[in-house]
């Protein structure tokens, strides 16, 4: 079999047809001999002129299996299945070749260099982002109140309809420093434009950062985490905020999870045209909040959240403690012939109990402190345009039953617009 190496080496180069037609009856060959090294070498030679690299790769690996000490073998098949993308099978050898005796600077300078492009490849991106664009409708946007009660001292507003345009956006980090350790990071980005009422435009900014320590098993991991805040409302600054917190995730096995949270926020209010008292918020606001996390099946997932907050404001009547809770259900399907839509229906209630008494209770010598009971449900439905590209279309009806009638209020929004994420 060895004579047969000289016209190996001449056989066809460049004409396809030729070359498919040698590849083929060096195949045959290799049946009979698997362990024909000249044989294998021209099968490499050929697959590699005809791209056909799952050829070549069964080739080589023959080599390995009759000579697997051989370092230079190791590294042929790592780049092969590195040109298929295969980049597991690619970091195997080359890990292989990196334990074998013998292996010179310039293959370990190779090894190297192809281990780290397979650890890049292999590894998810340690950026994400979603972003959309769209309009939102309110039926009642400035959450008037319908009726004049017996309970109200003083006229108060009416609710009014508005639309607005809107953009928001999100871009996190989460960079692996060790296999325990890894640094994440969020920036998050609001702006809303209304139609009718002005002092109801809206800008928001928000960005997050700390790391986060894991166990050597995943089960629990730990993120500290500082935070900063700032809001236009009408245009003008209204708030700004800076804290921090921490999250514990305990994970009992994939996509099941619960994670408790505590969070602190010192926020500043400032005072403008439309908002002249907004500094009575001033103050401290605390979040304790639990959310749960099922997968139940592939496609459908239970998510809740209980929470408490605790908002400590320069003035009595603007401070308050809040219980909410919600439940939600994320269900992926197929639909006219498309994958991968999207539908989570949710319900959320909150319980909000004010500690002071607002300024017109007191201005009629009433000693009513607000109470209100905050009733809403909903769904989002994603309908997937292209990869990571959709349509999406949010539908939310609240309604807040306050012991104070110009705080009842009732709101059907209607959000929708292309969203994207990676």
């Amino acid at each position: 079999m060895l004579a047969a190496a000289p016209s190996l080496a001449q056989g066809a180069t460049g004409d396809p047809a030729a070359l498919r037609a040698e590849i083929d009856s060096v195949y045959q060959q290799l049946l009979v001999d698997p362990s024909d090294r000249a044989l294998n070498r021209r099968m490499i030679d050929i697959a590699v002129q005809l791209n056909d690299y799952d050829a070549a790769i069964g080739a080589v690996e023959r080599l390995i299996f009759y000579d697997p000490s051989n370092a230079a073998l190791q590294l042929e098949a790592a780049r092969f299945y590195m040109q298929i993308e295969s980049y597991a099978a690619a970091a195997g050898y080359l890990k292989d070749a990196q334990a074998l005796p013998g292996v010179d600077a310039a293959q370990r300078s190779e090894i190297a260099t192809l281990l780290a492009q397979a650890k890049r490849e292999t590894e998810p991106s340690p950026w994400s982002g979603f972003g959309q664009i769209g309009a939102r409708y309110q039926s009642n946007a400035n959450h008037g109140s319908v009726a004049l009660g017996l309970s109200e001292p003083l006229p108060f507003e009416k609710p009014e309809a508005d639309w607005n345009s809107f953009a928001l956006g999100t871009l996190g980090l989460a960079e692996p420093v060790t296999d325990n350790l890894s640094i994440e990071a969020t920036v998050s980005g609001y702006y809303a434009d209304q139609a009718k009422i002005n002092r109801l435009d809206l800008g928001f900014a928000e960005a997050t950062v700390g790391p986060r320590l894991t166990t050597e098993d995943g089960g629990l991991s730990i993120k500290p985490f500082a935070i900063v805040q700032g809001i236009l409302l009408g245009d003008e600054p209204y708030q700004s905020a800076y804290g921090g917190g921490v999250v514990t995730r305990l994970t009992f096995e994939e996509g099941w999870w619960v994670e408790p949270t505590f969070e602190y926020k010192n926020r500043s209010y400032y005072n403008s045209d439309d908002y002249p008292d907004a500094t009575d918020q001033t103050g401290d606001f605390f979040t304790y909040a639990v959310d749960f996390n099922a997968e139940v099946t592939d496609n459908i997932a239970v998510l809740s959240r209980l929470a408490f907050y605790n908002n400590q404001a320069a003035a009595d009547y603007q401070s308050y403690d809040q219980y909410t809770v919600s439940l939600a259900m994320l269900i992926g399907f197929d639909l006219l012939g498309v994958e991968d839509w999207s539908l989570s229906p949710f319900a959320r209630y909150s319980y909000t109990s004010f500690k002071g008494i607002a300024p017109t209770e007191a201005y009629a010598a009433l000693d009513t402190k607000r109470r209100d009971n905050l009733w809403s449900v909903g769904a989002n439905l994603e309908i997937p345009l292209r990869e990571n590209i959709a349509f999406g279309v949010a539908v939310e009806y609240s309604k807040n039953v306050s012991n104070l009638d110009r705080d009842d209020y009732e709101n059907l929004s209607v959000i929708f617009g292309p969203q994207g994420r990676f």
